[in-house]
């Protein structure tokens, strides 16, 4: 068997995530696919990074630059709401709605933000 690792990049240069293709072909990181995984990392982010409501609609995981809803991200997440998606530093999925102490200037990463900085690669 086979495997592929698919690594993305942010427009800072740091790598967003590695992810293994499966056999059905798909890429997703283990929190994305294992509750129990998810779980655990939320736990922390909660209790190392008060991820929690957030206070301020302009400064929430929706507009956070390590909150990943690219295609393929939402594919592996399975919600059709656009209200989740995946926090690529905590390794976890998180809600749009709530923030973190590590929240940065300058997200979502989204498919199109990624085809951007593929050129530069």
């Amino acid at each position: 068997m086979s495997s592929t690792i698919v690594i993305s990049i942010m427009s800072e240069g740091m790598p967003v995530d590695k992810m293994e293709e499966t056999e059905e072909g798909t890429a997703c990181p283990l929190p994305t696919q294992d509750p129990e995984a998810n779980m655990e990392n939320l736990d922390m982010a909660e209790y190392e990074h008060n991820y929690t409501e957030a206070h301020l609609t302009d400064q929430c995981c929706g507009t956070c630059s390590m909150y990943n809803q690219t295609e393929e991200m939402l594919d592996c997440i399975g919600d059709d709401t656009g209200e989740v998606g995946y926090c690529q530093s905590l390794k976890f999925m998180c809600s749009k709605e709530k923030v973190c102490d590590i929240w940065a200037e300058g997200g979502p990463i989204t498919s199109d933000s990624q085809e951007e900085y593929k050129d530069i690669l």
